[in-house]
């Protein structure tokens, strides 16, 4: 069956797992594969952000809200989660840009939240993929790691600061 539209969608709280949602049925029930695996899912807007899914009969009341360029949060039943969802070009796009990750990395945050720990200070020398600091977003403790190796150059943030989308929390170059 070929999928009428096709995305990618990643969380922060597992940057390198990719999710392939396709897309294969469109109508009062959706017909929707996540890696593969098809799911029936009923799907209504409930006012601005609250979403009714009825999945494999099972019902979600969700909130999602508009945080970024292709990035939503999402909540569950207390559950929070950071998505970022792209199509098929803007992927190829990405993963092109991705591959040429050189020179100075300003590093901010991407949710709100509360720095739970620092790991590094200026003149520390980093791997791509290294612990820099700990941001704790929904009681849910988000890892950011160095883009690149390099030299961390700028610290702004120290324990306990708290941070809004968009702030700036580290250079690494």
């Amino acid at each position: 069956m070929k999928p009428l539209a096709t995305y990618y969608a990643t969380l922060n709280d597992l940057p390198d797992t990719e999710f392939k949602v396709e897309i294969l049925e469109d109508g009062p029930i959706k017909k929707i594969s996540v890696n593969g695996t098809i799911y029936d899912v009923d799907y209504n807007v409930g006012g601005d952000t609250i979403h009714s899914i009825i999945m494999n009969n099972r019902s979600h009341g969700v909130q999602i809200t508009t945080v970024g360029n292709s990035e939503y949060e999402i909540k569950n039943k207390g559950d929070y989660f950071l998505v970022n969802v792209v199509d098929e070009l803007k992927r190829m796009r990405m993963a092109r840009s991705k591959s040429s990750v050189i020179g100075r990395q300003v590093i901010t945050a991407q949710m709100p939240g509360v720095i739970l720990k620092v790991y590094v200070k200026p003149g520390d020398e980093v791997k791509a993929g290294d612990p820099l600091c700990v941001l704790v977003a929904m009681k849910m403790e988000n890892e950011i790691r160095s883009p690149i190796d390099g030299t961390v150059k700028e610290v702004y943030i120290k324990d306990a600061d708290k941070m809004a989308v968009g702030d700036k929390m580290l250079v690494v170059e």
